[in-house]
């Protein structure tokens, strides 16, 4: 979380900085702010190996659904480009997962792991190229928080991460004479692999690979 609020920060000086060197006037000049609610899908696959068990590796797929609300803000740098930051306020919680396990040594009595996730602070910086029609393609740069929370039987738990990844995404804008619009957009993301070690049990890590998320958006904001 630190690295990432780190990286905002960088973004929100540069942004100021270059506001700085316009007059009052020519900075507003562009700048649009808005609100947003997504509805998606995500999928990955995690995968749990002991290093010195070959036997005992444990990977799954999974795939959930989630809604989420956005801000951001956009600055038109001219009639076929601007770039923005988009910011989702809340966590997006994935399902519990559950792996029960017959543990050698307990007289075959089963034991439930549980863990899931959340990714939090998801902030993305993108550019938006104009094309006809009042669509645009989307490409962006992103990057959250990977939250664990796990009850493991087996002991230890994992450390929290963070990751970024890239998404591409096509949208529609109509805009009205007073400067007040309405996007729907569709995007797609690749998250970048990520991996943590038990604490109490550096001989498991944990992966997760093949991260991807889809969403539909609608936008409605304010152009200056």
């Amino acid at each position: 979380m630190k690295q990432l609020k780190t990286r905002i920060a960088i973004i929100v000086a540069i942004t100021f900085s270059f506001f700085g060197f316009q007059t009052s006037s020519s900075a507003i000049e562009g700048l649009s702010i808005g609100l947003g609610y997504h509805t998606g899908a995500a999928m990955g696959t995690g995968k749990e190996v002991k290093s010195d068990d070959a036997d005992n590796t444990t990977e799954e797929d999974g795939a959930f659904e989630f809604d989420t609300p956005a801000v951001f803000a956009e600055y038109a740098a001219n009639e076929s480009f601007s770039f923005g930051i988009e910011y989702w306020p809340d966590a997006v919680q994935t399902p519990k997962n559950l792996n029960r396990q017959d543990t050698a040594g307990q007289n075959g009595a089963l034991i439930d792991n549980t863990v899931s996730a959340s990714f939090e602070e998801h902030t993305t910086v993108y550019a938006n190229i104009n094309l006809p029609y009042n669509t645009y393609l989307k490409v962006g740069y992103v990057m959250t928080d990977i939250v664990t929370k796990e009850s493991l039987a087996t002991g230890g738990a994992y450390n929290d991460a963070d990751t970024t990844g890239y998404t591409v995404g096509l949208g529609y804008n109509h805009s009205a004479d007073n400067g007040i619009f309405v996007i729907v957009e569709l995007a797609a993301t690749e998250y970048d692999d990520v991996s943590a070690t038990n604490v109490n049990d550096t001989e498991k890590t944990v992966t997760v690979s093949e991260m991807y998320g889809a969403t539909a958006s609608i936008k409605i904001g304010k152009s200056f």
